[in-house]
């Protein structure tokens, strides 16, 4: 699954892969018990979306530039956000499809109860 972005005049690729996810996840680590729990993806998705903060918005881009060429810095995706984005509430919404369709992630958030679980029974439309 691939996602780009387009900052000034510039096209980065943005790939939910395994460098994203350890970028993300230990953003935000919890103490549970003895041990750490990362909780960097679900809190990142749920803060953006249910409190609108778009630095959390920043976070996901940034980290879904992980390992990918050429390297997108973290400014440059504030800047886009402060200037340059006629819509973060659509540029989120597209992310959050992008990560709730990805392999590295589409379960965890599923199991979290971030995205819902996709029905596949198809809707009856006798009356």
């Amino acid at each position: 699954e691939n996602m780009e972005i387009t900052i000034n005049n510039t096209t980065y690729p943005l790939k939910a892969s395994f460098a994203f996810l350890k970028k993300i996840e230990t953003m935000d680590r919890r103490a549970a018990g003895d041990s750490e729990i990362d909780m960097g993806l679900a809190n990142a998705i749920v803060m953006a979306r249910d409190t609108g903060d778009l630095r959390y918005l920043v976070d996901l881009i940034w980290a879904l530039n992980a390992g990918q060429k050429p390297a997108l810095e973290r400014t440059a995706v504030e800047s886009y956000i402060e200037d340059d984005c006629e819509d973060p509430e659509a540029l989120l919404n597209e992310v959050i499809g992008f990560l709730s369709k990805a392999n590295v992630c589409r379960l965890r958030l599923k199991k979290m109860g971030i995205i819902a679980e996709q029905t596949t029974e198809t809707p009856s439309l006798s009356a």
